[in-house]
C-alpha cells in the first residue's frame, strides 16, 4: 500500500533539485551553499507546507518566488 505523502515528498525533492541547480548556475555557488540558501528561505518553508499547494507548481515558478524573495532581502536567517 502506498503512503499518502509519497507524491508530496517526491515533488518537493524534485523541485528542490531543480531550484538548487539553477541557484548554482545563476549565482555561481557550490552545492552546499546553494542547498543552504534554498533550505533557509521562506520559499522553501512554504514549499514544504502541504496546505500551500506550492508542491504542485513548476520548479520555474518556485525559482521565481525565491528570486523575488532574495531581491527583497527577506531571506530568513541570512539577512541582518
Amino acid at each position: 500500500m502506498k503512503q499518502p505523502n509519497n507524491n508530496f515528498d517526491f515533488l518537493v525533492e524534485y523541485i528542490t533539485t531543480r531550484v538548487v541547480e539553477w541557484i548554482m548556475r545563476d549565482q555561481a555557488l557550490g552545492l552546499e551553499e546553494a542547498l543552504l540558501l534554498f533550505h533557509n528561505s521562506e520559499t522553501f518553508d512554504k514549499l514544504c507546507e502541504k496546505h500551500t499547494d506550492l508542491y504542485i507548481e513548476s520548479p520555474a515558478y518556485i525559482y521565481e518566488l525565491l528570486t523575488e524573495e532574495l531581491r527583497r532581502g527577506t531571506l530568513r536567517g541570512l539577512s541582518e
